[in-house]
């Protein structure tokens, strides 16, 4: 950088020198007139965050900027938006910070205070060899990052939020409701029905057959037995009918003898048998 790339900072360091007592003091001039030079004003020093028009914006370093040895709180405006700015003398650190009111954006630079202001009293580079090095340092690591988030906050605010799809609830099949996986129906894949034994002992609505096969068209083995005036009763099976029919023997189906079920129990005794 040329001598003239750093106009204004000797007018403005001739109004403060006197009252210069620290090497921080450097520091910190230096940054207001960096900050200045970037179109910020001064609006006094101390914490408030309100801002009212009635505030007189300056370039000049405010009355009491360094009265708190090695704690500095300086105030600003730039584009009509409020920054606090803070310094700190950590023990020959200085960790200056800068925090934008309004979105609350908040940057800071480092600087080892010996290593870097070597005068108390002087021209700027006589001051601060290599402020330079400083400046690009203030530009990258304070006005930077709180300029960039204060953007990215504003592009993310105006971009059109995402169409919302609505979420259909898709539910897997419940095997026992398929006949576990065997096609079903009457003039499918499986015709007799197979896929469906069975199934009516594991559904808890009751749907689908139990345990005794079932072929299509509702056939039941024991159903379809000869009752009175029925057909004839399927070879092997037993059926035990619930009473006479009309004009044939009650018991078709015994072999002669006492029906067992008549039988009393074991130590019975009625008067009248």
């Amino acid at each position: 950088m040329s001598s003239a790339d750093y106009y204004g900072f000797e007018s403005i360091y001739k109004l403060v020198e006197a009252a210069v007592q620290a090497k921080s003091d450097v520091l910190v001039a230096i940054i207001h007139w960096y900050l200045t030079k970037n179109a910020f004003r001064n609006v006094g020093i101390g914490d408030d965050k309100t801002l009212s028009d009635s505030e007189e914006q300056s370039e000049l370093l405010p009355d009491g900027w360094n009265s708190n040895p090695k704690s500095y709180a300086l105030r600003y405006v730039n584009d009509g938006q409020l920054y606090l700015l803070h310094g700190v003398d950590t023990g020959g650190l200085m960790v200056v910070n800068l925090v934008q009111v309004k979105s609350l954006s908040a940057s800071n630079v480092t600087y080892q205070i010996d290593e870097t202001v070597k005068s108390l009293k002087g021209s700027i580079t006589k001051l601060i060899p290599e402020v330079a090095t400083v400046l690009d340092r203030v530009r990258k690591e304070l006005l930077v990052p709180v300029f960039e988030s204060n953007k990215k906050d504003g592009e993310t605010q105006t971009k059109k939020e995402p169409e919302k799809v609505e979420r259909v609830d898709v539910r897997p099949a419940n095997p026992l409701l398929i006949g576990g996986g065997v096609p079903v129906g009457r003039f499918g894949s499986d015709p007799l029905g197979v896929g469906n034994v069975g199934r009516g002992d594991l559904d808890p609505f009751g749907r689908g057959g139990g345990m005794l096969f079932q072929p299509p068209g509702g056939f039941n083995p024991l159903a379809d037995l000869r009752r009175p005036g029925g057909s004839d009763i399927v070879p092997g099976a037993r059926f035990d009918p619930f009473g006479p029919a009309v004009g044939q023997n009650p018991r078709p189906f015994r072999q002669p003898g006492p029906d067992p079920d008549h039988l009393p129990p074991p130590g019975y005794d009625d008067m009248f048998m």
